[in-house]
């Protein structure tokens, strides 16, 4: 969970905290209503344990609740209902798909506008603006779950676009996307990064021979590999065909060359040949492109299932 959402998860417990003891503030320490505003404050904090994906589900029925317990306590509860109604229909929205959203907040609108009537609460003014103001919150939810659904589709066909679909990892485009971000790092004086390009050795002879099945077995197994086994903060993705590569911020080229070594014997070890070419980035992403590749076809003249540096970065490290 990132810092944002911390902080207001950690503000939603002391606001749920809060209005519950300004609540009981105003009760008998030993009042009969005491049990029950003490069940609600679980029932908020406990929901709030749960976390984004399961709270707002026990919110929205745990502060509907609340609200009609407010109304059947006295005639001052139209307050409170005032106060927190608003924030039971967009929970509702993101908590349900929009069907559902409708219904479940369909449900507890119709309970709160006909609870002040089963009660013989106020039937003014104050009631048909209360009626009114639920029916406006119902319709926000129909449109804040549409838009919630469809945000959710956009951002699906998205990361479609920028994954493989073979292997689940981020395509070629989604990684010169990476590495355009991370040459705008550098070049606001983060240190330089590197590149790695890794190519299966003889791929061609295991389509032909073992048939494309079991060739798509071996680059699955290999974005296994590259998903667990890659440090934290770099990116694996497949570059195309039978080449992946491996972005690897704040990395100097030997350090690459390392890690490309490690992965190098662990897929050997497995009976996968792979060579890979080690560039690092030097103000220019064609050029660091470039050199990688030219890194990668040294590895293959050499005899394959091997790692080179770029010729120029292993001249300059001397």
């Amino acid at each position: 969970m990132d810092r944002l959402a911390r902080l207001l998860y950690g503000a939603s417990w002391l606001g749920a905290l809060l209005a519950m003891g300004l609540q009981l503030r105003y009760l008998p320490p030993v009042g009969p209503l005491l049990p029950a505003y003490a069940l609600f404050a679980l029932a908020f904090l406990l929901a709030l344990w749960r976390g984004p994906k399961g709270a707002p589900r026990v919110l929205v029925h745990a502060l509907g609740a609340y609200l009609l317990f407010e109304l059947w306590r006295s005639g001052e509860g139209w307050w409170a209902v005032g106060f927190w109604s608003p924030a039971l229909y967009p929970l509702a929205a993101f908590a349900y798909p929009p069907a559902w959203a409708l219904r479940v907040g369909g449900l507890w609108a119709l309970a709160l506008v006909l609870a002040p009537w089963a009660l013989g609460r106020e039937r003014g003014f104050l009631y048909a603006h209360f009626a009114l103001s639920q029916l406006v919150l119902l319709a926000l939810t129909l449109l804040l779950a549409r838009f919630r659904e469809l945000h959710g589709q956009a951002r699906f066909w998205k990361e479609q676009a920028l994954t493989d679909p073979l292997t689940g990892l981020p395509n070629r485009r989604a990684l010169e996307m990476a590495l355009e971000r991370e040459a705008a790092r550098v070049e606001r004086g983060a240190r330089p990064f590197s590149l790695v390009l890794l190519d299966l050795d003889d791929f061609k002879r295991i389509n032909d021979e073992k048939g494309h099945k079991e060739g798509d077995r071996v680059l699955q197994e290999v974005a296994r590999y590259l998903k667990t086994h890659v440090r934290k903060g770099d990116l694996a993705g497949r570059w195309g065909g039978e080449e992946f590569a491996l972005l690897l911020p704040e990395t100097d080229p030997l350090r690459a060359e390392r890690l490309a070594e490690r992965i190098r014997e662990a897929l050997a070890s497995t009976g996968i040949a792979a060579s890979f070419g080690v560039a690092g980035y030097r103000g220019d992403l064609e050029d660091l492109f470039r050199r990688a590749d030219r890194a990668l076809y040294k590895a293959k003249s050499w005899g394959k299932n091997r790692v080179a540096r770029d010729t120029e970065e292993a001249q300059g490290s001397r």
